[in-house]
């Protein structure tokens, strides 16, 4: 249906005269000044009683020199149709308002555009008397423009730009913010700057609190001043569009301020309002807001993140003094537990499920643990809301745990073995680790241990990391290894662990590539590498090697993260380490002989590892050892940890490796290993030395025999005259 299907014949001549005037002039579209000339020629008399009206009558005689020109001027040929202007569409959506239900005609056209026609058509009006032209009132049919129609005007202008919050059909209940509830309204009912600016996160329920308010509006527990208060969303998209043309974008914001101006009652809600300063974007609506907000004509609820205010509207001064701002933090334990539980009957209505009280309880838990960057209450109702979808979808009638964890998977892209969030899963832990961690089972299990008591959440102190451990010992004892298994164990994914490199931060200044570079400096724009971290490794391990050569000033970074699990990054967003596990790494110690704690000589304990704490004491603020839950002494290896190595670890992979690539396995003898580890067993180097010495003596030789090998097989290692003889009596040769 075309939109001037509402038009009569009479208002539709109007619209075609003004067209004909446009293909008569110079400019390539219809804009308001040929509508406004159309008026003036097609219907004289509405328009001189609407003229009478203001205090002003048409000259007539230049009303027949305008139609004159008109008339002895050419019709220009255009291709295709000829574009109406901006201006020419709003006074279209006027009249439209105007009319109702009612065809649209000339008399609302001119109701519509009188304000611009007397501007722009100044010279056709005079205000001395003009009794000849003087028509009887009766004689006109004006629709009525009295107070009663105004405020149904205003309602659609305002509901073009928007939807009503406190509509009859609207139904959005809010549980457990009552204290900020109460705060917006106190903010509502003042004399002076009655309008709340919003600031929270994003997920705290910035939105959803003004939808309490609407609510609570409708159900007239407020106030008595706003018991008739009607609250209108602005959609800031809606204002913005179809303005390419200049000036029509303050053309939509004057409306909306008229609109809202002529209603009393009438609070604009603008969600993410940092996006009408010029610092987010170029356009004027926060030019055209602050005289209305300031002279108390119109009211606004702005919304927008700590991050926004930060970087938008603290630019614009003048528009904040226009607010004040109602600060909304995450719910404590009670009121989430209260919003959960209000929210989870609506979810059972329109799943037609059953949601337990465990599994609701589960869900808080479930979220604090995986989605450390989002916020409550948005990501608890989140996780509920995915889990209920997934137990439909399998045709379930009562929400479990597992589908909990099941989206958890889809919300933060983590794989969660739901073994290891049970006692029996963490007992095995132990043994997860020690596959590829050999001669190191004090280490595992003090780890171990510690990981259980978080992971079974017997911690009263929630905020901080999973677990902080300093792991220290000789280079080349298992140290990166430890952290690169219980990463694995812990999330069952490879890149669950995410490795910094501490010896790039040796110089002050680097400290700032953590948690980002101030503004103005080179890197603002980038991730800091913290907020990267705890984005890729919810539930994962964040490994600082070679710890000790980091700055101090780093070192005092990380005695915040390591106490209270939190820190704000350079754009103001709040960063939580509570699902991550914090191993960091040093040598401290490693290299100095038994008095620094390592078993060695016959004055140690055979197998055992000591704490260097002279040494980390050297190194590290004494605070800042505080703060780990263990350190964790590595010690060094001797030769029978290292065949154990050998055989258990390096050619274990070795040989899968082959197998995949080439379905070819090496069978290594006695003597073949004995070689390997004469020629890179080292105390002071550990067991890369060894690693270097398999890839030199195997891993070059078998290059040059597997690119020629066919049909896989197993072949024998063995020793003749001191090298080693790989025997290809059982693989095909080319």
């Amino acid at each position: 249906m075309s939109r001037y299907d509402k038009y009569s014949e009479s208002a539709l001549d109007v619209l075609v005269k003004s067209q004909d005037i446009a293909l008569r002039g110079a400019v390539g579209e219809t804009g308001f000044r040929d509508l406004a000339e159309a008026l003036v020629l097609s219907d004289m008399p509405d328009m001189i009683a609407i003229a009478k009206n203001n205090n002003a009558v048409v000259d007539v005689e230049l009303v027949k020199s305008l139609n004159e020109r008109i008339e002895s001027s050419s019709v220009r040929t255009v291709d295709g149709p000829v574009k109406i202007s901006g201006e020419f569409r709003t006074i279209l959506d006027k009249a439209e308002a105007l009319a109702g239900d009612a065809k649209v005609e000339p008399s609302h056209l001119i109701q519509a555009a009188w304000p611009t026609i007397k501007k722009e058509l100044a010279p056709f009006f005079r205000l001395e008397a003009a009794p000849s032209l003087s028509i009887p009132e009766e004689e006109i049919d004006l629709p009525d423009i009295g107070p009663r129609s105004r405020p149904n005007e205003a309602v659609s202008t305002l509901l073009r730009f928007g939807d009503e919050l406190t509509a009859a059909d609207a139904d959005f209940p809010v549980y457990g913010r009552e204290s900020e509830l109460d705060a917006l309204t106190s903010v509502l009912i003042k004399f002076w700057k009655p309008n709340p600016l919003i600031i929270g996160e994003s997920g705290v329920g910035k939105t959803a609190l003004v939808q309490g308010l609407a609510m609570r509006i409708k159900s007239g527990t407020v106030p008595a001043r706003l018991k008739s208060a009607r609250i209108f969303e602005v959609r800031v998209s809606e204002l913005l569009a179809g303005t390419s043309l200049h000036g029509a974008l303050e053309e939509n914001v004057n409306q909306l301020v008229e609109a809202a101006e002529a209603l009393p009652d009438a609070f604009l809600f603008i969600d993410e309002i940092h996006q009408v300063v010029p610092s987010f974007a170029n356009n004027p609506i926060s030019e055209v807001l602050k005289p209305a907000l300031s002279s108390g004509r119109i009211r606004c609820i702005g919304a927008t993140t700590n991050t926004d205010y930060a970087r938008y509207l603290e630019k614009d001064s003048a528009l904040l003094r226009r607010f004040q701002t109602v600060l909304v933090k995450e719910p404590d334990e009670s009121e989430l537990g209260r919003i959960v539980s209000g929210v989870a009957p609506r979810l059972e209505k329109h799943f037609g499920i059953s949601i337990p009280e465990p599994v609701r309880a589960r869900a808080i838990e479930v979220a604090r643990h995986y989605l450390p960057m989002k916020r409550f209450p948005d990501k608890a109702l989140d996780v509920l809301d995915r889990a209920s979808a997934k137990a439909v979808f399998a045709g379930e009638t009562e929400l479990v745990e597992a589908r909990l964890l099941d989206a958890v998977r889809d919300i933060a892209n983590v794989v969660v073995e739901p073994g290891l969030d049970e006692a029996s899963g963490l007992a095995g832990l132990e043994a997860a680790i020690a596959r590829d961690v050999l001669r190191q089972d004090e280490a595992i299990r003090t780890i171990s241990q510690a990981v259980r008591v978080s992971r079974m959440r017997l911690d009263p102190r929630r905020d901080r990391p999973s677990g902080a451990f300093l792991l220290t010992g000789p280079t080349g004892v298992g140290k990166t290894a430890l952290a690169e298994r219980l990463a694995h164990a812990l999330s069952g994914r490879e890149d669950a662990l995410f490795r910094i490199d501490m010896s790039e931060f040796s110089d002050g200044h680097t400290a700032a590539r953590l948690l980002g570079a101030p503004p103005g400096y080179i890197g603002y724009d980038d991730a800091p590498l913290l907020t990267r971290a705890v984005d890729a490794c919810a539930g994962g391990v964040l490994l600082l090697d070679e710890f000790e050569k980091a700055h101090p000033q780093v070192h005092r970074l990380f005695l915040q993260i390591l106490d209270a699990g939190r820190a704000t990054d350079a754009t103001g967003r709040s960063l939580s380490f509570s699902s991550l596990t914090i191993i960091a790494t040093c040598n401290v110690g490693g290299d100095s002989g038994p008095a620094l704690g390592f078993a060695s000589g016959t004055d140690a304990v055979p197998g055992q590892a000591r704490v260097p704490m002279a040494a980390l004491r050297r190194a590290f603020p004494v605070e800042l050892l505080n703060r780990f839950d263990a350190i964790v002494p590595f010690r060094a290896l001797d030769r029978d940890d290292a065949a154990s190595i050998l055989s258990g670890v390096i050619v274990r992979d070795a040989n899968a490796n082959l197998r995949r690539e080439y379905g070819l396995e090496l069978s290594f003898s006695p003597q073949a290993l004995d070689v390997i580890l004469d020629s890179g067993f080292s105390v002071e180097f550990g067991v890369r030395d060894l690693q270097r010495a398999y890839r030199r003596l195997v891993s070059v030789p078998l290059a040059s025999i597997v690119g020629r090998a066919a049909g896989g097989g197993r072949m024998q290692v063995d020793v003749e005259e001191g090298s080693l003889r790989f025997d290809q009596d059982k693989i095909e040769i080319d």
